[in-house]
């Protein structure tokens, strides 16, 4: 369940990452296209960008193009714009000039296209469809600070690397600031005029393609014409309008810009997101670990309130964090609570020791003061003891020795018991046989006197793998017990019950006092009760102990069902197969 709910969660966290990262993305390629697109539309208005533009456009009820985008773009341009009809009438104009024709004739418009009639402007023509309708549309840009050298080439001279041009020629370059340059077939310079320092002195055709191409890479614009009958280049160049340099990046393309700055905003993005990640990973999964590792330490240290782990709100953050490691927690709930019922169980069972010490100490001395006062009796000269008086003191010296002889014998089984060394084997026996034995050696003893003690034993024969002195021990502790913390008028009902698989189960019931919770829990530990000194019975208080001990070591259970006031009832179990084992153990 942990694995899963951690898998899950990851897979969960990763998913909504890619998922933003992918959003990113596509939101910084949009831009990044678009800006693209202006790009190309600002580079080669026309027909590109025009003929986009008017396909964004919408058209009126009138059948007129309506673009706000287009006009705009239209005026940063600087040209201007006309839709024509079939017959060469205006229907719109944008930003055209007053010197512009408002209607053409074909073959006029054709002449001024190709350059045959002389025009002001530099025209671009073509038709586009639109709403199902076609449009003829005429742009135009004024020639002003365009450069053409076709005229003057012829006039020009060339001498030691210079150029001669005649003198409104150089007028008119000065006042644009431009610079001429002629080069070989090779690309190298052999002659030029008011070149600046730091232009190139050879060109390759790579160049030229990308300084006529892209001015604002260059920060200049540049224009050749090939003189055929020289078989010379001639390049003219003028310093571009600082506000089309791209200022952002000098020296770098708009577009490789664009690039660049689109692939840094992804990098960007993707690395918040990584570190947004990275502190809810913190949040979700280290911070619960740190408090479980110091839940742990807790647990390891001898402070008072180590078994006192917090617990989460209802709603709070904490305990949705907690929520993931839900088994781990509950883990450390359940051994906290284990230590607590241990240290209780450790404070408990101190108690009992104690108590138990103080009572066989107690129990221990008692038969020896005896056996110590009869020998100085024996001993001392001024008394003279008969024979029947000697043989009276060595009877009771002899009862107190085997007492004291029967409790270290108990102490001694008790822990062998618990060790689990205990050298004997168990053989196939008749429970029956074993258990009337055992009874009426219980029934005999004088503590058993006048008391009603019946045994019960089925007819078909039981058997079981046991040692019978243990099994007589264990059914004498059963009755002994009955006999002992009942009234005199207790009946004592010993039976033997056959059960499936060859197993069987030995009842001991009585209609005495009874116990109640607290004592059924404990009336098998070593040092519950300890010796009743208050009691005129010997005994050494271990007695359930060594039963519960000695039922378990063959192969056995023991279970106890009591209610105060309405007797008790101790079965012995053995179940067939669990019989086996111990007997194959």
């Amino acid at each position: 369940m942990l694995r899963r709910r951690l898998t899950v969660r990851f897979a969960w966290q990763m998913a909504i990452a890619g998922l933003l990262l992918l959003i990113l993305a596509i939101i910084i390629f949009a831009w990044m296209f678009r800006e693209l697109e202006s790009i190309e539309i600002k580079r080669n208005f026309a027909p590109y960008g025009i003929s986009r533009l008017i396909a964004e456009s919408t058209v009126d009820e009138h059948g007129l193009l309506v673009s706000e985008k287009l006009l705009e773009q239209l005026e940063q341009d600087g040209g201007w714009l006309q839709s024509l009809d079939e017959h060469g009438n205006v229907l719109q104009s944008f930003f055209t000039p007053d010197d512009v024709p408002i209607s053409y004739h074909p073959g006029q418009l054709i002449d001024y296209w190709y350059g045959v009639e002389p025009f002001p402007y530099t025209l671009g023509f073509w038709i586009q469809q639109k709403d199902d309708r076609f449009f003829i549309m005429l742009y135009g840009k004024s020639k002003v600070g365009s450069l053409s050298l076709q005229p003057h080439m012829a006039q020009a001279e060339i001498a030691d690397g210079s150029i001669t041009f005649p003198h409104e020629v150089e007028a008119s370059l000065t006042s644009m600031q431009a610079w001429v340059q002629i080069v070989d077939q090779q690309g190298n310079e052999i002659a030029s005029w008011h070149k600046p320092d730091h232009a190139v002195s050879s060109y390759t055709l790579r160049e030229l393609a990308l300084r006529s191409s892209y001015p604002e890479r260059y920060g200049t614009m540049l224009q050749s014409q090939y003189d055929e009958q020289r078989q010379l280049t001639w390049i003219v160049q003028t310093p571009l309008d600082s506000s089309k340099q791209s200022a952002s990046m000098p020296g770098m393309p708009d577009d490789l810009r664009i690039i660049v700055i689109s692939i840094a905003l992804f990098l960007a993005a993707a690395f918040l997101i990584m570190v947004m990640l990275a502190f809810g990973y913190a949040n979700l999964f280290v911070k619960p670990i740190i408090d479980i590792v110091g839940w742990i330490q807790r647990l390891g240290s001898d402070q008072e309130d180590a078994d006192k782990l917090p617990q989460p709100s209802a709603k709070s953050i904490f305990k949705r964090r907690k929520h993931l490691f839900k088994e781990v927690q509950d883990s450390i709930h359940a051994l906290a609570a284990e230590l607590r019922a241990s240290k209780a169980a450790a404070k408990q069972t101190q108690a009992y020791r104690e108590e138990w010490i103080a009572g066989v100490t107690h129990d221990m001395r008692t038969p020896l003061s005896s056996i110590q006062g009869y020998a100085h009796m024996l001993a001392a000269d001024k008394y003279s003891w008969t024979e029947e008086e000697v043989r009276s003191f060595a009877a009771t010296i002899l009862k107190k020795s085997q007492y004291m002889d029967q409790l270290l014998e108990d102490l001694a089984l008790t822990y062998r018991l618990r060790s689990g060394k205990l050298p004997v084997s168990l053989d196939l026996h008749n429970v029956g046989a074993l258990l009337k034995e055992a009874v009426e050696h219980a029934a005999a003893n004088p503590l058993s006197a006048g008391r009603s003690i019946t045994c019960h034993i089925p007819g078909q024969h039981i058997y079981g793998y046991l040692y019978p002195p243990w099994f007589e021990r264990i059914v004498e502790n059963l009755i002994a017990n009955a006999v002992l913390h009942n009234p005199g008028d207790t009946k004592i009902v010993i039976e033997l019950i056959p059960l499936a698989q060859q197993g069987w189960q030995l009842n001991v019931q009585d209609n005495g006092n009874g116990m109640d919770a607290p004592t059924i829990e404990q009336l098998f530990e070593r040092y519950y009760r300890g010796t009743n000194t208050d009691e005129s019975i010997e005994g050494s208080g271990l007695g359930m102990a060594i039963t519960k001990e000695l039922v378990q070591a063959m192969g056995g259970r023991i279970k106890v069902a009591s209610q105060p006031d309405e007797g008790s009832t101790i079965s012995l179990i053995w179940e067939g197969q669990r019989n086996k084992a111990a007997a194959d153990s």
